[in-house]
């Protein structure tokens, strides 16, 4: 297995068919709820968009990132909006070329898809990136989502189950945010809040400051 794990193959490929929702998620409702006037707002992950355009129409200014070309290419496709822009690669690439701090960072169902290696410095990029005072919120798969149970058995929290995914361990994740210098605000545990058809994962939501 390369070194992504085959995970750019396969989000191009799922991305390419376009069959996804393109209404907010749950989790963009929950953060757009929280937001002040006008943020500057970075979406790791953002597939087809439909969480930054959410954020978009609420009048923020918001950077979509993702390492899927396809997911940009069909981003920009579908979206032309002053407000809302599309970058491809990772945020230690947007970092080399950003030079303005951004007041959110947001990203939804990633860090699982995240070796613990990339975790680590996407934690570090982010802090970095955050103006004085700035929001992460992180949406992600939980240790015990039975979905981690199924699957070739990479190790104890990753598996392969038509494709890869690091389940999270909410205590662990804390501390890896601590020792970066965030400060946790709110942490979230359950089933109920992803909810998609026949679905409903266990998840994990944490809202933290750069501090």
């Amino acid at each position: 297995m390369s070194f992504d794990k085959g995970l750019i193959n396969y989000w191009d490929e799922y991305y390419i068919k376009d069959n996804i929702p393109s209404f907010p998620s749950p989790f963009a409702k929950y953060v757009g709820n929280k937001l002040g006037t006008k943020q500057t707002i970075l979406e790791i992950g953002c597939g087809n968009g439909r969480d930054s355009k959410f954020f978009a129409s609420l009048g923020h200014q918001v950077t979509g990132l993702d390492r899927s070309s396809k997911a940009i290419e069909l981003c920009k496709k579908l979206y032309s909006c002053e407000s809302l822009e599309f970058f491809f690669g990772t945020i230690t690439d947007i970092a080399k070329i950003n030079q303005k701090k951004f007041d959110l960072i947001y990203s939804r169902f990633v860090f699982h898809a995240m070796s613990l290696s990339e975790e680590i410095e996407t934690l570090k990029t982010s802090y970095q990136l955050l103006d004085k005072n700035g929001q992460f919120f992180i949406e992600c798969r939980s240790i015990n989502d039975p979905l981690s149970h199924k699957g070739e058995i990479l190790s104890h929290t990753e598996r392969v189950d038509g494709h890869y995914r690091r389940f999270i361990i909410l205590e662990e994740f804390k501390q890896r945010l601590i020792q970066v210098g965030f400060r946790i605000t709110k942490t979230i545990e359950s089933n109920g809040l992803a909810k998609f058809e026949e679905e409903d994962p266990i998840i994990i939501r944490i809202s933290a400051i750069k501090a």
